[in-house]
Protein backbone atom coordinates (compact mmCIF):
# COMPACT_ATOMS: atom_id res chain seq x y z
CA UNK A 1 0.00 0.00 0.00
CA UNK A 2 1.39 3.73 -1.02
CA UNK A 3 2.31 5.74 1.86
CA UNK A 4 0.39 8.16 0.04
CA UNK A 5 -3.17 6.11 0.96
CA UNK A 6 -1.64 6.60 4.60
CA UNK A 7 -1.31 9.77 5.21
CA UNK A 8 -4.34 10.86 2.85
CA UNK A 9 -6.38 8.95 6.06
CA UNK A 10 -4.11 10.50 8.33
CA UNK A 11 -5.10 13.83 7.22
CA UNK A 12 -8.69 13.41 7.84
CA UNK A 13 -8.20 11.89 11.34
CA UNK A 14 -5.89 15.28 12.03
CA UNK A 15 -8.86 17.35 11.00
CA UNK A 16 -11.31 15.29 12.62
CA UNK A 17 -9.28 15.74 15.88
CA UNK A 18 -9.36 19.38 14.88
CA UNK A 19 -12.62 19.79 15.42
CA UNK A 20 -12.78 18.93 18.95
CA UNK A 21 -15.76 16.72 18.41
CA UNK A 22 -14.22 13.52 18.79
CA UNK A 23 -12.34 13.88 22.01
CA UNK A 24 -13.71 11.72 23.74
CA UNK A 25 -12.68 8.93 21.87
CA UNK A 26 -9.96 7.41 24.02
CA UNK A 27 -7.28 5.34 23.31
CA UNK A 28 -8.80 2.14 25.04
CA UNK A 29 -12.12 2.26 23.34
CA UNK A 30 -10.21 2.56 19.80
CA UNK A 31 -7.62 -0.40 20.69
CA UNK A 32 -10.60 -2.38 21.27
CA UNK A 33 -12.14 -2.12 17.92
CA UNK A 34 -8.98 -3.05 16.24
CA UNK A 35 -8.68 -5.98 18.62
CA UNK A 36 -12.10 -6.91 17.89
CA UNK A 37 -11.43 -6.02 14.00
CA UNK A 38 -14.18 -3.59 13.72
CA UNK A 39 -11.81 -0.11 13.95
CA UNK A 40 -13.44 0.86 9.73
CA UNK A 41 -16.78 0.51 10.31
CA UNK A 42 -16.65 2.03 13.81
CA UNK A 43 -14.56 5.03 12.70
CA UNK A 44 -17.56 5.52 9.71
CA UNK A 45 -19.84 5.06 11.68
CA UNK A 46 -18.29 7.63 14.83
CA UNK A 47 -16.89 10.17 12.63
CA UNK A 48 -19.18 9.78 9.52
CA UNK A 49 -18.25 12.53 7.01
CA UNK A 50 -15.79 13.88 8.77
CA UNK A 51 -13.59 11.14 7.56
CA UNK A 52 -13.37 9.15 3.74
CA UNK A 53 -12.06 6.11 3.90
CA UNK A 54 -13.50 5.03 0.36
CA UNK A 55 -9.56 4.51 -0.89
CA UNK A 56 -9.08 1.86 0.92
CA UNK A 57 -10.36 -1.55 -0.77
CA UNK A 58 -11.37 -4.72 1.32
CA UNK A 59 -7.62 -5.92 0.94
CA UNK A 60 -5.74 -2.56 2.22
CA UNK A 61 -8.38 -2.64 5.18
CA UNK A 62 -7.30 -6.01 6.08
CA UNK A 63 -4.03 -5.51 6.01
CA UNK A 64 -4.06 -2.15 7.61
CA UNK A 65 -6.00 -3.80 10.29
CA UNK A 66 -3.20 -6.57 10.38
CA UNK A 67 -0.43 -4.37 10.85
CA UNK A 68 -2.61 -2.18 13.86
CA UNK A 69 -3.78 -5.44 15.29
CA UNK A 70 0.60 -6.20 15.76
CA UNK A 71 1.12 -2.73 16.67
CA UNK A 72 -1.36 -3.18 19.81
CA UNK A 73 0.76 -6.61 21.07
CA UNK A 74 4.18 -4.76 20.18
CA UNK A 75 4.46 -1.42 21.14
CA UNK A 76 4.06 0.48 24.24
CA UNK A 77 2.25 3.67 22.52
CA UNK A 78 3.28 6.18 25.42
CA UNK A 79 6.94 4.93 25.03
CA UNK A 80 6.88 5.07 21.23
CA UNK A 81 4.55 6.92 19.86
CA UNK A 82 4.13 9.63 23.16
CA UNK A 83 0.47 8.79 22.87
CA UNK A 84 -1.74 7.73 25.87
CA UNK A 85 -5.28 9.26 26.04
CA UNK A 86 -6.60 10.21 22.82
CA UNK A 87 -7.84 6.80 20.00
CA UNK A 88 -7.78 9.12 16.94
CA UNK A 89 -4.28 10.00 18.26
CA UNK A 90 -2.93 6.81 18.02
CA UNK A 91 -4.42 6.12 15.08
CA UNK A 92 -2.73 8.79 13.81
CA UNK A 93 0.70 7.30 15.09
CA UNK A 94 -0.12 4.06 13.65
CA UNK A 95 -0.42 5.27 10.29
CA UNK A 96 2.69 7.49 10.76
CA UNK A 97 4.78 3.86 11.47
CA UNK A 98 3.16 2.51 8.63
CA UNK A 99 4.49 5.10 6.27
CA UNK A 100 8.33 4.96 7.92
CA UNK A 101 7.49 0.98 7.44
CA UNK A 102 7.11 1.76 4.15
CA UNK A 103 10.07 3.93 3.37
CA UNK A 104 12.92 2.68 1.57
Amino acid sequence: MPPSILTFIAFYLNGAMDSGRYDDIMIDEVKEEIRNGTVFDYLRRRLGRDIDLSLLDSAQEAELLGEWQDLLDAVNERRKFCVERRGLTLLVAYLLEGVQRRMP
